[in-house]
């Protein structure tokens, strides 16, 4: 004899519909924090690929890609002057794109300067013509679009980076890591992460764009007086930390009469959005968590750091070492 079938009842379906909502809503936190956790260490990989290629560069010349201009860093330089990222591109795969000359390379979005966490970075391209918000102007002071760029130059599209090179490290000459770097590469940071883009309500300079490929070599080198708010070294298109154009006494209680010199004295800015963002400093992608390489390459992610800690970590010749845990 069959048995006759009974069918759901219209509550009974909605009583398992509801089940299922609330399982994924509590199941939901866990899958972003896992996923988070898988991003995160993507970014973990591609800062440690970045501290590679550093230290193959330094086997082969005894020293850094300058922040930017020629390699080997020749004052007043020599050869074919483009910025960090450029000159490591030979070690990191990317030689076909390094022979094409930095005014072509400068276009391409590199895939080891993708930060999947960074919500800035959309297509990896920014074009200095047509991606400027409305509000803003090239001829505004203290960001200036850099007039080489997009006067008579059909190539105005240039590459983002999710990460910046630390220019307390890389300086205008590059670095010998036996020689300029006493605090010790375990207590330097080379690279970290930064917004692509970045803008805020208010300040000078008010919106940057993290292009791997730009520079302009230094107007002087002594960084003891503060350097023109207009400048096109000071401006928010560097892939660039640890610079800031003020010189002077740091306000702060920490270091006392220690002068600025153009260095960052200040830590990244933690779980903020990328429209509410600083263009000269870096930030976190994942809460109050960051990402950073080390001078000795390894690359790890710090939480809750401050201004103290992370200014010292930044300097490579001061005499003040941190731990980072």
């Amino acid at each position: 004899m069959l048995l006759k079938r009974r069918a759901f009842t219209l509550i009974e379906l909605l009583v398992v519909i509801a089940i299922i909502a609330l399982l994924m809503a509590m199941l939901l936190p866990a899958i972003q924090k896992v996923r988070a956790a898988a991003d995160q260490m993507v970014s973990l990989n591609n800062l440690r690929q970045l501290g590679t290629a550093v230290h193959h560069a330094h086997l082969d010349y005894k020293r850094t890609p300058p922040m930017f201009g020629s390699y080997p860093a020749i004052l007043p330089p020599t050869g074919v002057q483009g910025s960090v990222f450029y000159h490591l591109l030979p070690y990191i795969e990317a030689d076909n794109i390094y022979k094409q000359g930095p005014d072509v390379a400068r276009s391409y979005p590199l895939k080891v300067l993708k930060a999947p966490l960074d919500r800035s970075y959309g297509e990896g391209v920014f074009d200095l013509t047509s991606s400027m918000p409305s509000w803003w102007s090239s001829s505004g002071t203290g960001n200036p679009i850099p007039p080489w760029a997009v006067t008579g130059n059909s190539n105005t599209k240039w590459g983002l980076s999710s990460y910046a090179a630390n220019w307390q490290l890389f300086g205008d000459k590059g670095a010998n890591f036996l020689a300029s770097v006493p605090d010790g590469l375990t207590n330097t940071i080379m690279f970290c992460e930064k917004y692509a883009v970045s803008s805020r309500p208010a300040g000078n300079p008010r919106y940057g764009a993290n292009l791997w490929a730009y520079g302009v070599l230094p107007i002087t080198t002594d960084y003891t007086a503060d350097l023109p708010t207009d400048s096109l070294y000071v401006n928010g298109y560097w892939a660039r930390s640890g610079f800031v154009n003020r010189s002077g006494p740091v306000p702060t209680a920490w270091t006392g009469t220690e002068p600025w010199q153009c260095r960052c004295m200040v830590c990244a800015e933690f779980i903020v959005p990328d429209t509410n963002a600083h263009p000269l400093k870096t930030q976190s992608f994942n809460g109050n968590t960051i990402c950073i390489c080390l001078g000795d390459g390894s690359a790890r992610a710090v939480r809750n750091i401050g201004d103290k800690a992370w200014a010292e970590a930044e300097t490579r010749n001061r005499g003040d070492v941190t731990d980072l845990d």
